[in-house]
Protein backbone atom coordinates (compact mmCIF):
# COMPACT_ATOMS: atom_id res chain seq x y z
CA UNK A 1 0.00 0.00 0.00
CA UNK A 2 1.44 3.50 -0.99
CA UNK A 3 2.22 6.50 1.40
CA UNK A 4 -1.07 8.51 -0.33
CA UNK A 5 -3.35 5.75 1.32
CA UNK A 6 -2.04 6.16 4.97
CA UNK A 7 -2.69 9.78 4.58
CA UNK A 8 -5.89 9.66 3.95
CA UNK A 9 -6.83 7.53 6.92
CA UNK A 10 -7.94 9.32 9.51
CA UNK A 11 -5.73 10.58 12.82
CA UNK A 12 -6.45 11.35 16.39
CA UNK A 13 -5.66 14.61 18.25
CA UNK A 14 -4.13 11.98 21.73
CA UNK A 15 -1.82 9.39 19.19
CA UNK A 16 -0.42 12.15 17.24
CA UNK A 17 0.31 14.17 20.43
CA UNK A 18 1.93 11.23 22.08
CA UNK A 19 4.33 11.10 19.02
CA UNK A 20 5.06 14.41 18.10
CA UNK A 21 5.34 15.27 21.69
CA UNK A 22 7.82 12.75 23.15
CA UNK A 23 9.47 15.28 25.64
CA UNK A 24 5.99 16.38 27.09
CA UNK A 25 5.34 12.72 27.09
CA UNK A 26 8.46 11.36 28.76
CA UNK A 27 8.20 14.02 31.43
CA UNK A 28 4.86 12.92 32.47
CA UNK A 29 5.96 9.31 32.65
CA UNK A 30 8.90 10.61 35.33
CA UNK A 31 6.38 12.30 37.06
CA UNK A 32 3.77 9.62 37.13
CA UNK A 33 6.62 7.24 38.78
CA UNK A 34 8.09 9.65 40.83
CA UNK A 35 4.67 10.04 42.31
CA UNK A 36 3.48 6.35 42.31
CA UNK A 37 7.03 5.71 43.85
CA UNK A 38 6.45 8.57 47.16
CA UNK A 39 2.58 7.16 47.19
CA UNK A 40 3.82 3.66 47.59
CA UNK A 41 6.42 4.55 50.30
CA UNK A 42 3.92 6.41 52.39
CA UNK A 43 0.39 4.78 52.16
CA UNK A 44 -0.37 3.31 54.92
CA UNK A 45 -0.53 -0.44 55.12
CA UNK A 46 -3.01 -2.45 57.30
CA UNK A 47 -5.39 -5.83 57.20
CA UNK A 48 -9.01 -4.52 57.05
CA UNK A 49 -9.70 -1.51 55.40
CA UNK A 50 -10.78 1.86 57.93
CA UNK A 51 -14.08 2.60 58.40
CA UNK A 52 -15.25 -0.47 58.46
CA UNK A 53 -18.08 -1.12 60.87
CA UNK A 54 -20.30 -3.96 61.63
CA UNK A 55 -23.64 -3.33 62.87
CA UNK A 56 -23.12 -4.43 66.68
CA UNK A 57 -22.17 -2.62 69.69
CA UNK A 58 -21.17 -4.76 73.12
CA UNK A 59 -22.52 -3.34 76.93
CA UNK A 60 -20.68 -5.13 79.71
CA UNK A 61 -21.40 -3.99 83.32
CA UNK A 62 -18.79 -5.51 86.03
CA UNK A 63 -20.60 -6.39 89.39
CA UNK A 64 -17.98 -8.16 91.06
CA UNK A 65 -18.76 -10.37 94.45
CA UNK A 66 -22.05 -10.72 93.33
CA UNK A 67 -24.41 -13.95 92.33
CA UNK A 68 -26.03 -14.33 88.33
CA UNK A 69 -29.56 -13.81 90.30
CA UNK A 70 -28.71 -10.44 91.63
CA UNK A 71 -26.88 -8.73 88.34
CA UNK A 72 -30.29 -10.25 86.71
CA UNK A 73 -32.40 -8.66 88.59
CA UNK A 74 -29.92 -5.30 89.31
CA UNK A 75 -28.52 -5.11 86.20
CA UNK A 76 -29.87 -7.02 83.20
CA UNK A 77 -33.48 -5.83 83.71
CA UNK A 78 -32.97 -2.62 83.68
CA UNK A 79 -30.44 -2.75 81.20
CA UNK A 80 -33.12 -4.30 78.58
CA UNK A 81 -35.51 -1.60 79.78
CA UNK A 82 -33.30 0.82 79.03
CA UNK A 83 -32.14 -0.76 75.39
CA UNK A 84 -35.41 -0.24 74.33
CA UNK A 85 -35.67 3.10 74.18
CA UNK A 86 -32.37 2.92 71.75
CA UNK A 87 -33.39 3.60 67.82
CA UNK A 88 -32.26 0.86 65.55
CA UNK A 89 -31.98 -1.82 67.79
CA UNK A 90 -32.49 -5.01 66.54
CA UNK A 91 -31.51 -7.73 68.95
CA UNK A 92 -30.30 -7.62 72.43
CA UNK A 93 -29.47 -10.60 74.37
CA UNK A 94 -27.64 -10.32 78.69
CA UNK A 95 -25.98 -13.03 80.01
CA UNK A 96 -25.53 -12.41 83.87
CA UNK A 97 -23.19 -13.94 85.71
CA UNK A 98 -21.30 -13.21 89.71
CA UNK A 99 -18.58 -10.79 87.64
CA UNK A 100 -21.59 -8.71 85.98
CA UNK A 101 -24.01 -8.32 82.64
CA UNK A 102 -22.52 -8.53 79.01
CA UNK A 103 -24.92 -7.64 76.35
CA UNK A 104 -24.49 -8.13 72.90
CA UNK A 105 -26.43 -5.98 70.55
CA UNK A 106 -27.44 -6.07 67.26
CA UNK A 107 -28.57 -3.20 65.30
CA UNK A 108 -30.45 -3.18 61.37
CA UNK A 109 -28.67 -3.16 58.49
CA UNK A 110 -27.25 0.04 57.24
CA UNK A 111 -27.87 2.06 60.90
CA UNK A 112 -25.44 4.89 61.37
CA UNK A 113 -23.12 3.09 63.75
CA UNK A 114 -21.85 6.47 65.33
CA UNK A 115 -25.11 7.47 66.02
CA UNK A 116 -26.26 4.10 67.31
CA UNK A 117 -23.23 4.57 69.46
CA UNK A 118 -23.78 8.13 71.25
CA UNK A 119 -27.42 6.78 71.65
CA UNK A 120 -26.69 4.00 73.18
CA UNK A 121 -23.87 6.43 75.84
CA UNK A 122 -27.10 8.53 76.51
CA UNK A 123 -29.21 5.73 77.82
CA UNK A 124 -26.39 4.19 79.67
CA UNK A 125 -25.87 7.54 81.76
CA UNK A 126 -29.47 7.46 81.93
CA UNK A 127 -29.39 3.93 83.21
CA UNK A 128 -26.48 4.81 86.18
CA UNK A 129 -28.24 5.95 88.74
CA UNK A 130 -30.62 3.03 88.68
CA UNK A 131 -27.49 0.65 89.28
CA UNK A 132 -25.68 -0.56 92.10
CA UNK A 133 -23.16 1.71 93.37
CA UNK A 134 -20.47 -0.48 92.80
CA UNK A 135 -21.28 -1.06 89.29
CA UNK A 136 -22.26 2.66 88.15
CA UNK A 137 -18.70 3.50 87.20
CA UNK A 138 -18.03 -0.32 86.13
CA UNK A 139 -20.17 0.50 82.45
CA UNK A 140 -18.33 -0.33 78.88
CA UNK A 141 -19.33 -0.29 75.78
CA UNK A 142 -17.02 -1.63 73.19
CA UNK A 143 -17.20 -0.48 68.95
CA UNK A 144 -15.85 -3.07 66.31
CA UNK A 145 -13.37 -0.93 65.17
CA UNK A 146 -10.32 -2.98 63.22
CA UNK A 147 -7.83 -0.17 64.02
CA UNK A 148 -8.40 -1.09 67.87
CA UNK A 149 -7.30 -4.51 67.31
CA UNK A 150 -4.08 -4.81 69.13
CA UNK A 151 -0.85 -3.90 66.62
CA UNK A 152 1.49 -6.46 68.94
CA UNK A 153 0.83 -8.72 71.99
CA UNK A 154 4.21 -9.49 73.53
CA UNK A 155 4.95 -11.75 76.87
CA UNK A 156 7.57 -10.40 78.94
CA UNK A 157 9.84 -11.69 81.90
CA UNK A 158 11.19 -9.25 84.43
CA UNK A 159 14.01 -10.21 86.83
CA UNK A 160 13.51 -12.64 89.67
CA UNK A 161 14.89 -10.08 91.84
CA UNK A 162 12.12 -7.11 90.91
CA UNK A 163 9.57 -6.76 94.05
CA UNK A 164 7.07 -4.89 92.38
CA UNK A 165 6.94 -6.35 88.64
CA UNK A 166 4.08 -3.42 87.80
CA UNK A 167 6.14 -0.88 88.95
CA UNK A 168 9.54 -1.92 86.96
CA UNK A 169 7.39 -2.84 83.89
CA UNK A 170 6.02 0.37 83.83
CA UNK A 171 9.17 2.19 84.03
CA UNK A 172 11.15 0.17 81.68
CA UNK A 173 8.84 -1.00 79.15
CA UNK A 174 5.63 0.67 79.17
CA UNK A 175 6.75 4.44 79.01
CA UNK A 176 9.51 3.47 76.51
CA UNK A 177 6.82 1.41 74.16
CA UNK A 178 4.15 5.01 74.72
CA UNK A 179 7.18 6.51 73.02
CA UNK A 180 7.37 4.82 69.96
CA UNK A 181 6.10 6.98 67.06
CA UNK A 182 2.57 5.12 66.07
CA UNK A 183 1.59 3.65 69.44
CA UNK A 184 -1.52 4.99 70.68
CA UNK A 185 -1.82 2.96 74.00
CA UNK A 186 -0.22 -0.16 75.71
CA UNK A 187 -1.92 -2.22 78.11
CA UNK A 188 -0.78 -4.83 81.05
CA UNK A 189 -2.09 -8.24 81.59
CA UNK A 190 -0.98 -10.36 84.29
CA UNK A 191 0.48 -7.53 87.05
CA UNK A 192 -1.50 -4.90 88.59
CA UNK A 193 -0.38 -2.06 90.89
CA UNK A 194 -0.26 -2.12 94.81
CA UNK A 195 -3.43 -0.59 96.05
CA UNK A 196 -4.53 -0.24 99.82
CA UNK A 197 -6.91 -3.30 100.73
CA UNK A 198 -8.85 -2.90 104.00
CA UNK A 199 -9.36 -6.49 105.13
CA UNK A 200 -12.19 -6.39 107.60
CA UNK A 201 -12.65 -9.29 110.60
CA UNK A 202 -16.65 -9.90 110.28
CA UNK A 203 -16.36 -11.40 113.84
CA UNK A 204 -14.46 -8.31 115.36
CA UNK A 205 -16.95 -5.73 113.42
CA UNK A 206 -19.80 -7.71 115.09
CA UNK A 207 -18.49 -7.53 118.46
CA UNK A 208 -17.80 -3.72 118.36
CA UNK A 209 -21.15 -3.02 116.89
CA UNK A 210 -19.76 -1.84 113.47
CA UNK A 211 -21.56 -1.44 110.69
CA UNK A 212 -20.40 -2.08 107.11
CA UNK A 213 -22.01 1.17 105.70
CA UNK A 214 -21.04 2.89 108.67
CA UNK A 215 -16.81 1.65 108.22
CA UNK A 216 -17.24 2.53 104.04
CA UNK A 217 -19.15 6.14 104.75
CA UNK A 218 -16.15 6.89 107.07
CA UNK A 219 -13.44 6.00 104.79
CA UNK A 220 -15.06 7.99 101.83
CA UNK A 221 -15.58 11.18 103.86
CA UNK A 222 -12.50 11.23 105.29
CA UNK A 223 -10.38 10.92 101.74
CA UNK A 224 -11.38 13.94 99.57
CA UNK A 225 -9.71 16.67 97.42
CA UNK A 226 -12.18 19.58 97.08
CA UNK A 227 -12.21 22.77 95.28
CA UNK A 228 -13.09 25.81 97.42
CA UNK A 229 -12.71 28.22 94.72
CA UNK A 230 -10.54 31.50 95.08
CA UNK A 231 -9.62 34.55 97.11
CA UNK A 232 -8.36 37.69 95.71
CA UNK A 233 -5.83 39.68 97.49
CA UNK A 234 -4.63 42.79 95.94
CA UNK A 235 -3.93 42.24 92.23
CA UNK A 236 -2.87 38.13 93.27
CA UNK A 237 -5.80 35.58 92.83
CA UNK A 238 -5.43 32.43 95.18
CA UNK A 239 -7.01 29.32 94.72
CA UNK A 240 -8.55 27.32 98.02
CA UNK A 241 -8.09 23.77 98.24
CA UNK A 242 -9.09 21.44 101.13
CA UNK A 243 -6.96 18.28 100.65
CA UNK A 244 -7.90 15.38 102.69
CA UNK A 245 -6.37 12.70 101.14
CA UNK A 246 -3.87 9.84 103.36
CA UNK A 247 -0.98 10.01 103.28
CA UNK A 248 0.59 6.71 105.19
CA UNK A 249 -1.30 3.11 106.24
CA UNK A 250 -1.15 4.71 109.86
CA UNK A 251 -3.85 7.49 109.03
CA UNK A 252 -5.91 4.76 107.51
CA UNK A 253 -5.63 2.61 110.30
CA UNK A 254 -6.23 5.12 113.13
CA UNK A 255 -9.63 6.20 111.35
CA UNK A 256 -12.72 6.04 113.94
CA UNK A 257 -15.73 4.99 113.18
CA UNK A 258 -18.92 6.80 115.03
CA UNK A 259 -21.14 4.37 116.61
CA UNK A 260 -23.85 4.40 119.29
CA UNK A 261 -21.47 2.76 121.50
CA UNK A 262 -18.48 5.46 120.84
CA UNK A 263 -15.92 5.45 118.10
CA UNK A 264 -13.92 2.72 116.74
CA UNK A 265 -10.67 2.71 115.50
CA UNK A 266 -10.39 0.88 112.19
CA UNK A 267 -7.50 -0.92 113.18
CA UNK A 268 -9.44 -2.82 115.47
CA UNK A 269 -11.64 -3.98 113.32
CA UNK A 270 -9.76 -4.66 110.45
CA UNK A 271 -6.40 -5.12 108.90
CA UNK A 272 -5.14 -2.27 106.63
CA UNK A 273 -2.16 -3.98 104.06
CA UNK A 274 -0.28 -2.27 101.10
CA UNK A 275 0.34 -4.78 98.37
CA UNK A 276 -0.47 -6.18 94.86
CA UNK A 277 -3.92 -8.03 94.34
CA UNK A 278 -4.41 -11.42 94.37
CA UNK A 279 -3.28 -12.73 90.83
CA UNK A 280 -6.47 -13.56 88.96
CA UNK A 281 -4.22 -14.89 85.76
CA UNK A 282 -0.79 -16.65 85.36
CA UNK A 283 1.09 -16.26 82.54
CA UNK A 284 4.79 -17.95 82.09
CA UNK A 285 7.38 -18.01 80.18
CA UNK A 286 9.09 -21.78 79.89
CA UNK A 287 8.07 -22.23 83.10
CA UNK A 288 8.96 -18.68 84.51
CA UNK A 289 6.03 -15.81 85.53
CA UNK A 290 5.74 -13.64 83.01
CA UNK A 291 3.27 -10.68 81.87
CA UNK A 292 1.72 -9.22 78.54
CA UNK A 293 1.88 -6.34 77.28
CA UNK A 294 -0.69 -5.15 74.65
CA UNK A 295 0.81 -2.57 72.03
CA UNK A 296 -2.05 -0.09 70.26
CA UNK A 297 -1.54 1.54 67.18
CA UNK A 298 -2.91 5.26 66.55
CA UNK A 299 -5.69 5.30 63.98
CA UNK A 300 -4.58 5.98 60.47
CA UNK A 301 -0.73 5.12 61.09
CA UNK A 302 1.09 2.25 59.34
CA UNK A 303 0.74 -0.64 61.71
CA UNK A 304 3.84 -2.65 59.22
CA UNK A 305 5.47 0.47 60.42
CA UNK A 306 4.45 0.39 64.11
CA UNK A 307 4.82 -3.03 64.43
CA UNK A 308 9.19 -3.20 62.87
CA UNK A 309 9.32 -0.21 65.56
CA UNK A 310 7.46 -1.55 68.49
CA UNK A 311 10.32 -4.62 67.86
CA UNK A 312 13.24 -2.53 67.27
CA UNK A 313 12.14 -1.03 70.79
CA UNK A 314 11.89 -3.96 72.44
CA UNK A 315 15.71 -5.56 71.12
CA UNK A 316 17.29 -2.05 72.42
CA UNK A 317 15.34 -2.60 76.21
CA UNK A 318 16.74 -6.13 75.88
CA UNK A 319 19.83 -5.71 75.30
CA UNK A 320 20.18 -2.94 77.96
CA UNK A 321 22.76 -3.71 80.57
CA UNK A 322 20.63 -2.05 83.14
CA UNK A 323 17.22 -4.56 82.07
CA UNK A 324 19.87 -7.18 83.10
CA UNK A 325 17.48 -10.34 83.06
CA UNK A 326 14.17 -9.05 81.19
CA UNK A 327 12.99 -11.30 78.65
CA UNK A 328 10.33 -11.05 75.96
CA UNK A 329 8.63 -13.19 73.52
CA UNK A 330 5.94 -12.32 71.11
CA UNK A 331 3.14 -13.72 70.66
CA UNK A 332 1.09 -12.32 68.49
CA UNK A 333 2.28 -9.59 65.11
CA UNK A 334 -0.30 -8.05 63.35
CA UNK A 335 2.44 -6.26 61.26
CA UNK A 336 3.84 -9.48 60.70
CA UNK A 337 0.43 -11.43 59.67
CA UNK A 338 -0.07 -7.94 57.31
CA UNK A 339 3.28 -8.27 55.89
CA UNK A 340 3.12 -11.90 54.87
CA UNK A 341 -0.35 -11.21 53.18
CA UNK A 342 0.78 -8.35 50.78
CA UNK A 343 3.50 -10.64 49.94
CA UNK A 344 1.71 -13.21 49.24
CA UNK A 345 -0.96 -10.80 47.18
CA UNK A 346 2.28 -9.66 45.60
CA UNK A 347 3.51 -12.83 44.55
CA UNK A 348 0.45 -13.96 43.16
CA UNK A 349 0.61 -10.75 40.82
CA UNK A 350 4.17 -11.69 39.86
CA UNK A 351 3.14 -14.41 38.56
CA UNK A 352 0.23 -13.62 37.07
CA UNK A 353 2.04 -10.68 35.07
CA UNK A 354 4.68 -13.16 34.20
CA UNK A 355 2.14 -15.69 32.75
CA UNK A 356 0.82 -12.48 31.23
CA UNK A 357 4.08 -12.06 29.32
CA UNK A 358 4.54 -15.41 28.35
CA UNK A 359 1.35 -15.87 26.49
CA UNK A 360 2.11 -12.51 24.86
CA UNK A 361 5.55 -13.61 23.67
CA UNK A 362 4.06 -17.16 22.73
CA UNK A 363 1.80 -14.55 19.96
CA UNK A 364 3.94 -11.59 19.54
CA UNK A 365 7.08 -13.59 19.06
CA UNK A 366 8.68 -10.24 19.82
CA UNK A 367 10.43 -9.60 22.76
CA UNK A 368 10.12 -5.71 22.72
CA UNK A 369 6.82 -5.66 21.46
CA UNK A 370 5.72 -8.08 24.92
CA UNK A 371 8.28 -6.15 27.00
CA UNK A 372 6.45 -2.69 25.98
CA UNK A 373 2.75 -4.69 26.83
CA UNK A 374 4.03 -5.84 30.09
CA UNK A 375 5.72 -2.41 31.99
CA UNK A 376 2.09 -0.84 31.24
CA UNK A 377 0.66 -3.50 34.08
CA UNK A 378 3.25 -1.46 36.77
CA UNK A 379 2.29 1.97 35.42
CA UNK A 380 -1.31 1.28 35.67
CA UNK A 381 -1.25 -0.04 39.04
CA UNK A 382 1.33 3.17 40.26
CA UNK A 383 -1.50 5.19 39.25
CA UNK A 384 -4.20 3.26 41.38
CA UNK A 385 -1.85 3.71 44.09
CA UNK A 386 -1.41 7.32 43.91
CA UNK A 387 -5.29 7.67 43.78
CA UNK A 388 -5.94 5.66 47.04
CA UNK A 389 -3.22 7.14 48.63
CA UNK A 390 -4.91 11.27 48.10
CA UNK A 391 -7.98 9.77 48.53
CA UNK A 392 -6.89 8.37 52.18
CA UNK A 393 -7.16 4.80 51.84
CA UNK A 394 -5.02 2.14 52.85
CA UNK A 395 -3.02 -0.83 51.25
CA UNK A 396 -4.97 -3.94 52.97
CA UNK A 397 -6.44 -7.72 52.06
CA UNK A 398 -9.24 -6.05 50.26
CA UNK A 399 -7.90 -3.03 48.23
CA UNK A 400 -5.35 -6.23 46.67
CA UNK A 401 -7.87 -8.09 45.76
CA UNK A 402 -9.22 -5.05 43.51
CA UNK A 403 -5.53 -4.09 42.32
CA UNK A 404 -5.13 -7.91 41.48
CA UNK A 405 -8.40 -8.28 39.45
CA UNK A 406 -7.06 -5.24 37.81
CA UNK A 407 -3.65 -6.74 36.67
CA UNK A 408 -5.37 -9.07 33.99
CA UNK A 409 -7.31 -6.80 32.62
CA UNK A 410 -4.93 -3.55 31.98
CA UNK A 411 -2.96 -5.66 29.09
CA UNK A 412 -6.08 -5.37 26.60
CA UNK A 413 -5.94 -1.83 25.67
CA UNK A 414 -1.96 -1.84 25.43
CA UNK A 415 -2.38 -5.57 23.43
CA UNK A 416 -5.19 -3.76 21.32
CA UNK A 417 -3.43 -0.65 20.49
CA UNK A 418 0.36 -2.34 19.89
CA UNK A 419 -0.82 -4.79 17.83
CA UNK A 420 -2.88 -2.43 15.66
CA UNK A 421 0.32 -0.31 14.71
CA UNK A 422 2.51 -3.33 14.09
CA UNK A 423 -0.42 -4.18 11.53
CA UNK A 424 -0.18 -0.87 9.88
CA UNK A 425 3.92 -1.57 9.74
CA UNK A 426 3.45 -4.63 8.03
CA UNK A 427 1.47 -2.98 5.16
CA UNK A 428 4.08 -0.67 4.54
CA UNK A 429 3.75 2.61 7.00
CA UNK A 430 6.53 4.43 8.50
CA UNK A 431 6.86 3.86 12.49
CA UNK A 432 6.11 7.41 13.08
CA UNK A 433 2.77 6.87 10.80
CA UNK A 434 1.71 3.63 11.72
CA UNK A 435 1.89 4.51 15.42
CA UNK A 436 -0.33 7.45 14.78
CA UNK A 437 -2.80 5.60 12.51
CA UNK A 438 -3.02 2.46 14.36
CA UNK A 439 -4.00 3.73 17.52
CA UNK A 440 -6.36 6.23 16.11
CA UNK A 441 -8.14 3.54 14.46
CA UNK A 442 -8.72 1.52 17.13
CA UNK A 443 -8.68 4.53 20.20
CA UNK A 444 -12.91 4.65 19.84
CA UNK A 445 -13.50 1.10 20.05
CA UNK A 446 -10.55 0.48 23.21
CA UNK A 447 -12.31 3.64 25.14
CA UNK A 448 -16.08 2.28 24.32
CA UNK A 449 -15.04 -1.12 25.60
CA UNK A 450 -13.11 0.21 28.98
CA UNK A 451 -16.06 2.29 29.50
CA UNK A 452 -18.73 -0.30 29.51
CA UNK A 453 -17.00 -2.72 32.06
CA UNK A 454 -16.12 0.56 34.42
CA UNK A 455 -19.54 0.88 34.34
CA UNK A 456 -20.39 -2.83 35.42
CA UNK A 457 -18.76 -1.26 38.51
CA UNK A 458 -21.04 1.56 39.33
CA UNK A 459 -23.94 -0.04 40.56
CA UNK A 460 -21.63 -2.22 43.28
CA UNK A 461 -20.15 0.62 44.34
CA UNK A 462 -23.69 3.27 44.97
CA UNK A 463 -25.78 0.30 46.06
CA UNK A 464 -27.56 0.52 49.73
CA UNK A 465 -26.61 -2.38 51.56
CA UNK A 466 -24.30 -1.49 54.26
CA UNK A 467 -21.06 -3.72 54.88
CA UNK A 468 -21.43 -4.95 50.93
CA UNK A 469 -21.25 -1.59 49.84
CA UNK A 470 -18.62 -0.66 51.69
CA UNK A 471 -16.65 -4.11 50.22
CA UNK A 472 -17.83 -3.74 46.87
CA UNK A 473 -16.45 -0.07 46.79
CA UNK A 474 -13.09 -0.96 48.19
CA UNK A 475 -12.68 -3.48 45.55
CA UNK A 476 -14.14 -1.74 42.37
CA UNK A 477 -12.44 1.78 43.07
CA UNK A 478 -8.93 -0.18 42.10
CA UNK A 479 -10.57 -1.97 39.39
CA UNK A 480 -12.20 1.37 37.93
CA UNK A 481 -8.77 3.44 38.19
CA UNK A 482 -6.46 0.75 36.72
CA UNK A 483 -9.02 0.18 33.94
CA UNK A 484 -9.07 3.83 32.87
CA UNK A 485 -5.37 4.35 33.64
CA UNK A 486 -4.82 1.09 31.09
CA UNK A 487 -6.90 3.45 29.06
CA UNK A 488 -4.38 6.41 29.35
CA UNK A 489 -1.14 4.16 29.08
CA UNK A 490 -2.32 2.50 26.02
CA UNK A 491 -3.19 6.01 23.99
CA UNK A 492 -0.39 8.33 25.33
CA UNK A 493 3.09 5.75 26.02
CA UNK A 494 2.30 2.95 23.87
CA UNK A 495 2.33 4.64 20.26
CA UNK A 496 5.73 6.47 21.64
CA UNK A 497 7.06 3.31 23.27
CA UNK A 498 5.86 1.60 19.97
CA UNK A 499 7.40 3.92 17.39
CA UNK A 500 11.24 4.54 19.31
CA UNK A 501 11.41 0.56 20.67
CA UNK A 502 9.19 -1.22 18.31
CA UNK A 503 12.56 -2.40 16.06
CA UNK A 504 12.49 -2.26 12.22
CA UNK A 505 12.78 -6.40 11.76
CA UNK A 506 9.18 -7.69 11.29
CA UNK A 507 8.69 -11.66 12.31
CA UNK A 508 6.92 -14.47 10.47
CA UNK A 509 3.85 -15.63 12.39
CA UNK A 510 4.22 -19.51 13.69
CA UNK A 511 2.47 -22.13 11.32
CA UNK A 512 -0.23 -22.69 14.24
CA UNK A 513 -1.18 -19.25 14.35
CA UNK A 514 -1.30 -18.87 10.24
CA UNK A 515 -3.89 -21.93 10.90
CA UNK A 516 -5.84 -20.92 13.35
CA UNK A 517 -6.30 -17.30 11.28
CA UNK A 518 -7.13 -19.48 8.01
CA UNK A 519 -10.14 -21.33 9.95
CA UNK A 520 -11.14 -18.41 11.79
CA UNK A 521 -11.17 -16.47 7.73
CA UNK A 522 -13.41 -19.74 6.69
CA UNK A 523 -15.73 -18.98 9.22
CA UNK A 524 -16.41 -15.48 8.22
CA UNK A 525 -16.66 -16.74 4.62
CA UNK A 526 -19.15 -18.74 5.77
CA UNK A 527 -20.64 -16.15 7.60
CA UNK A 528 -20.45 -13.11 5.14
CA UNK A 529 -23.60 -12.55 2.56
CA UNK A 530 -23.43 -13.64 -1.05
CA UNK A 531 -21.11 -10.77 -3.10
CA UNK A 532 -22.21 -7.76 -3.82
CA UNK A 533 -22.26 -4.32 -2.93
CA UNK A 534 -18.86 -3.60 -0.52
CA UNK A 535 -17.68 -6.77 -0.55
CA UNK A 536 -14.64 -8.75 -3.09
CA UNK A 537 -15.21 -11.45 -5.03
CA UNK A 538 -14.00 -13.89 -1.90
CA UNK A 539 -17.09 -12.20 0.26
CA UNK A 540 -14.65 -10.21 1.99
CA UNK A 541 -15.70 -6.73 2.73
CA UNK A 542 -13.77 -4.11 0.97
CA UNK A 543 -10.72 -2.98 2.89
CA UNK A 544 -7.95 -1.63 1.38
CA UNK A 545 -5.22 -2.77 3.41
CA UNK A 546 -6.65 -6.53 3.97
CA UNK A 547 -7.01 -6.54 0.14
CA UNK A 548 -3.57 -5.49 0.07
CA UNK A 549 -2.11 -7.79 1.89
CA UNK A 550 -4.14 -10.51 0.51
CA UNK A 551 -2.08 -9.72 -2.53
CA UNK A 552 1.06 -10.15 -1.18
CA UNK A 553 -0.05 -13.04 0.02
CA UNK A 554 -1.09 -14.54 -3.54
CA UNK A 555 2.32 -13.46 -4.98
CA UNK A 556 4.49 -15.19 -2.28
CA UNK A 557 5.86 -12.56 -0.95
CA UNK A 558 5.76 -14.54 2.91
CA UNK A 559 3.30 -13.74 5.37
CA UNK A 560 3.83 -11.10 7.90
CA UNK A 561 0.09 -10.68 8.64
CA UNK A 562 -1.17 -8.90 11.95
CA UNK A 563 -0.47 -11.13 15.26
CA UNK A 564 -3.47 -12.08 17.54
Amino acid sequence: MNEDSFTKLKQSIIPRFSVTRPVTVTMCLIALLVLGAMAYARIPVKMFPSGFTRPFLYVRINYPNSTPRESEQQIARPLEEALKMVKGVQKVRTYSSSSGVRAPIDFRQGFDMDAAYNLLSDQLERLKPQLPEEAQDQVRIWKFNPDNFSTMWVSITVPPDVKDPYSYLESHVLQPLERVDGVGNVDVYGAQAKEVTVEVDQQRLSARGVGMTDMVTALQSDNFALAGGYVREGGKKFYVRSLARYTDLDQIRNLTISTSGGDVPLKDVAEVVYGSPPDRRIERIEGVNAMSVGVFAESGANIVAVSARVAAALDEMASDPHNAGLRYQVLRDQGEEIENQVNNLQSTALWGGLFAAMILFFYLRTFRMTAIITLSIPLCLLMTIVVMYFIGWSLNVITMMGLMVGVGLVVDNAIVILENIYRFRARGAKPREASILGASEVGLAITMATLTTVVVFLPLMVMSGGNATFFMTRIGVPVVVALLGSLFVAMIFIPLAAERFGGSRLKTDPKSILWTRNVYRRALAVSQPSPGRGSDHSGHLADPIVSSRQDQAQRGRGRQGPRH
